[in-house]
């Protein structure tokens, strides 16, 4: 066993009450506790896996809920395994498109999976967490190898997919190299025999491809772990940096705050659940009963000591009542230097 985990100590139940929170769903519950009892029995830590194509380099609190739930993994002694998807970049994922992903270069993929690495530290424990890269498997691959592949899944099977579907029926080219991404991404569970496999609702398909292609190879196949999709601040859309929607991990604590005041109402339980680990019972009794600026205010105050701390999240608090309640100057301002001539 890996000498940086922690011993599994918690029963298979105590486990599975803490996995289960802000989950949308488990495929299957029941195979997740046949493998939480073995790894409990024999003392040996599953193996959770999180694929990235390291597309985008900055990561915000709706990626952050599936590392969170990485976390909670570590925390009861599992090992986490981050795969950079350095291969399957250069193919990019067509969840959620209408047209075919632009490449990226080697060198753009190799920058964004640094700053990447660099964030995860916020969140997950890095003595506990394995990276690895997919082009270590299939950037070696002969023609051969990758027909194989390709022969395990039919193309009618892939229609399935919604995104493949629409774009059919409506006459929007498909790449060949679009139609092998699910294949790849369930290879990486392959060749990394994963028990477990993380994502948000929107890779489903991509995950189960991957339950399938272990079964093929022999292997018992991975528990999928889908994570609901995050509302960003004008709560319609998903979180996204290109929205602008969006809750930095690493933004300043001031201006992590002042986002956070902005979203809706009706969202504050769901970032409640799964942006904290505030318990939900006093969440909700908080809710009935406290005015919705203050539920707010203590929401912003718990995440931006997640990513911070305690004292940067007070400080956050009183700025920024400060400025919108008091109507008071900020205590940092951007100075400009006028030339005389210029003064009239």
């Amino acid at each position: 066993m890996n000498q940086s985990l922690v011993p599994i100590t918690q029963s298979v139940d105590q486990q599975i009450a803490q996995l289960q929170r802000g989950v949308a769903e488990i495929i299957s519950v029941s195979d997740l506790k046949e493998r939480l009892a073995d790894s409990l029995k024999n003392q040996k830590p599953l193996r959770v896996k999180l694929g990235l194509d390291p597309t985008a380099p900055h990561i915000h609190l709706g990626f952050a809920v599936v590392l969170r739930k990485l976390r909670q993994f570590q925390d009861l002694g599992h090992q986490v395994v981050l795969l950079i998807g350095d291969f399957t970049a250069r193919v990019g994922d067509p969840t959620g498109r209408s047209e075919t992903r632009k490449v990226l270069t080697p060198e753009q993929i190799l920058a964004n999976a640094e700053t990447y690495r660099e964030q995860f530290s916020k969140i997950l424990d890095p003595a506990k967490t394995e990276v690895r890269f997919n082009s270590q498997w299939l950037g070696v691959m002969d023609f051969a190898q990758v027909l194989q592949l390709a022969g395990r899944y039919t193309v009618a099977q892939l229609l399935e997919r919604d995104d493949f579907s629409k774009r059919y029926k409506e006459g929007i080219p498909i790449g060949m190299h679009e139609l092998m991404y699910p294949l790849l991404q369930g290879y990486d569970s392959v060749a990394l025999e994963a028990d477990i496999e993380m994502g948000g609702t929107d890779q489903k398909f991509n995950n189960l491809v991957g339950r399938q292609l272990q079964r093929d190879y022999g292997q018992k196949p991975q528990v999928v772990f889908l994570m609901p999709i995050l509302e960003g601040l004008d709560g319609v859309q998903k979180m996204s940096k290109s929205l602008g929607n969006y809750v930095g991990i690493s933004e300043d604590p001031k201006e992590m705050y002042g986002k956070l005041m902005s979203i809706p109402d009706t969202l504050v339980r769901r970032y409640f659940e799964l942006c904290t680990d505030v318990d939900l019972a006093e969440v909700d009794a908080k809710l009935a009963s406290d005015h919705p600026k203050s539920n707010k205010q203590w929401l912003a105050r718990e995440i931006v000591a997640i990513y911070h701390n305690r004292a940067a999240a007070d400080a956050a608090h009183e700025e920024f009542e400060r400025v919108f309640a008091r109507k008071e100057l900020p205590t940092e301002m951007d100075t400009f230097l006028v030339p005389a001539d210029q003064v009239e």
